[in-house]
């Protein structure tokens, strides 16, 4: 799906609370990372920095893709992302109340 929406620190999101991580009926993203960042600092043996790096600038790592190409080098990270149920309309190129530049060409064409 292309209509995915990365959640900034700052938005809010509001779920039945037996399903949300911070127990809470609404959290901020920044509330949700936290709560994954302590998961993982919790249940690894990572420090809390290191912890933090995987949902900050991410973690160096090299990743070697099914579609080919060799290993490629990069950083891999923990990001929340929103997939709405419904297709975000998109705004037309050219307003349709608006004439365009190539209008009078147009009507002179034969097409």
């Amino acid at each position: 799906m292309s209509d995915q929406i990365f959640l900034s620190d700052e938005d809010v999101v509001s779920m039945a609370q037996d399903t949300n991580l911070t127990g809470a009926s609404t959290s901020t993203g920044e509330e949700l990372m936290e709560t994954v960042v302590n998961l993982v600092f919790q249940n690894t043996s990572l420090q809390q920095d290191e912890a933090e790096a995987w949902a900050a600038n991410g973690v160096n790592c090299k990743v070697l893709l099914t579609q080919g190409g060799g290993w490629q080098k990069g950083k891999i990270r923990i990001r929340f992302e929103f997939v709405p149920d419904k297709a975000t309309p998109t705004k037309p190129l050219i307003p349709t109340n608006s004439s365009s530049p190539l209008d009078d060409l147009r009507s002179h064409l034969e097409v």
